[in-house]
């Protein structure tokens, strides 16, 4: 596997394309009340994320890094402590 040094970013991008997925599949049902199923699902995930991406920043502002390898060998120091 290749180290890319904005690896948290690219997790947080593609976790990010399951909410299309769920509003496309709504959208196509062609019935009204499961779009709103589908956006309110969407809006879920979303809400969710935001929370989640809040916990991902403080470690990496932690480990000064956004690097996976970097967060991981960070948490190796930290506990040596």
């Amino acid at each position: 596997m290749a180290d890319i040094n904005l690896s948290v970013l690219y997790i947080f991008a593609v976790s990010s394309l399951g909410a299309y997925s769920i509003i496309m599949a709504g959208y196509s049902s062609h019935s009204r009340y499961s779009f709103l199923g589908s956006l309110r699902a969407a809006a879920q995930m979303v809400s969710y994320e935001v929370a989640l991406g809040f916990v991902i920043i403080c470690v990496a502002i932690c480990s000064g890094s956004l690097s996976l390898t970097s967060i991981v060998l960070a948490q190796n120091e930290i506990q040596s402590i």
